[in-house]
């Protein structure tokens, strides 16, 4: 693992034969878990495209994607369905530069196929002569051994690696990835402008709740859940007793912030149901990224299971509270300093209120030092755009 960026250099041919820099911009295939309605993964996707722009303007991306023409919707770039693999092999002879990530897609928590399908774009990509990135890359838990073999010798043979936090750069190391070009940079939604939270007051009253007055009313309390992928049962009856310990002892507000409808607003209405105080669950199936970084944004804490939805906490200068189910929320926030209240398996409802009430207390002072910490990761995130496009300046 480093640090720094290699400089730029080579002829004014790319390696798909058409003019590098100094004339027309380069063309990035991007591939990942993109349009699945997942406004983290969409956030990835977002702040990815910021920061290769705004090193390299006008920067051409095509994108894989679950729903093609979502995404060329949202974020303005062309993209290919991820079902139509002669269509991705075309595209990838056309492009520069082959992206696998950002995000945690080299994993097998969330099932067996993540691997050999990312991997194995990778291996495409290869084949067609393309310099392929691992970029922004959360890596594990990768538990079974096929997983590990197949991610130690792809990731071995790739132009560049960028992780987003430490750990994932260790396992790779564990794992007996030794590559001369890895560093460690951040989540790739970090180049992203933090939230509006005036905008998500709106948006939350839109959806039909009913929200405290700004000044004097008692805190507005997120909290985003996802379905639970581990074994056993879930404390869902001790998250719900620990959010009505808060509301009771701040006066405050409870709001479900569902990244990922419909899954989300399953888990978060039985987590609702099983509490004695009311609880808010906003209709937000039209959201997008933006929407859910707003929205989080307004809130004066977030108790959070989704990653992303602590990445826009911290962004906005909101204190997480991080319930984990994966190494992932434990990474993130330690980098971030901020705190995790216990797995959702073994989650103790006093611990939660407490931690809850120490981040409400100081959250002025919390703010800024968050809104700090996540400006340097953003500066991380550019960085590791700064080093894929120079290895596109380098080889061409």
């Amino acid at each position: 693992m480093g640090g720094g960026s290699p400089g730029p250099g080579g002829s004014p041919v790319s390696p798909s034969g058409r003019p590098a820099a100094g004339g027309a911009p380069p063309r990035v295939l991007v591939y990942g878990y993109y349009g699945f309605r997942n406004a983290g993964d969409e956030a990835i996707l977002a702040g990815i495209v910021r920061a290769f722009r705004k090193v390299e303007p006008g920067t051409e991306f095509v994108v894989v994607s679950g729903k093609a023409a979502e995404t060329r919707r949202v974020h303005g770039v062309e993209a290919v369905s991820r079902n139509r693999i002669r269509r991705i092999w075309q595209e990838m002879g056309r492009a520069d530069l082959v992206l696998a990530g950002g995000g945690s897609l080299l994993q097998d928590v969330t099932g067996l196929r993540s691997i050999p399908f990312y991997l194995g774009l990778a291996v495409m990509a290869m084949l067609r002569g393309r310099p392929v990135v691992f970029h922004a890359q959360g890596v594990g838990p990768i538990r079974r051994w096929p997983g590990r073999l197949l991610t130690r010798l792809v990731a071995s043979r790739v132009a560049l690696i960028t992780v987003r936090d430490p750990e994932s750069g260790e396992f790779l190391y564990r794992l007996g990835v030794r590559h001369p070009r890895l560093f460690v940079a951040a989540d790739a939604a970090l180049a992203l402008e933090p939230g509006d939270p005036a905008r998500g007051r709106r948006l939350l009253a839109a959806a039909g709740v009913s929200l405290p007055p700004r000044d004097s009313g008692g805190p507005l309390i997120g909290v985003s859940v996802r379905p639970w992928p581990g074994r056993g049962e879930p404390g869902w009856h001790r998250l719900a007793e620990a959010l009505d310990g808060l509301a009771r002892r701040t006066g405050g507000t409870v709001v479900f912030l569902p990244l990922q409808p419909p899954a989300d607003l399953q888990v978060a209405r039985a987590v609702a149901e099983a509490m004695a105080e009311p609880a808010a669950v906003p209709h937000a199936d039209g959201w997008t990224y933006r929407d859910a970084l707003d929205a989080v944004a307004a809130c004066d804490l977030l108790v959070g299971m989704r990653y992303h939805a602590l990445v826009f906490a911290a962004m906005a200068g909101v204190p997480p509270v991080g319930v984990s189910y994966d190494p992932k929320i434990d990474a993130f926030l330690r980098q971030v300093g901020a705190v995790t209240a216990g797995s959702v398996q073994d989650l103790d409802p006093q611990a939660l209120v407490e931690a809850g009430l120490a981040a409400l207390k100081g959250r002025a002072v919390e703010g800024r030092r968050l809104r700090a910490v996540t400006a340097r990761l953003a500066a991380d995130a550019m960085q590791a755009a700064r080093l894929a496009l120079d290895f596109v300046r380098r080889r061409s």
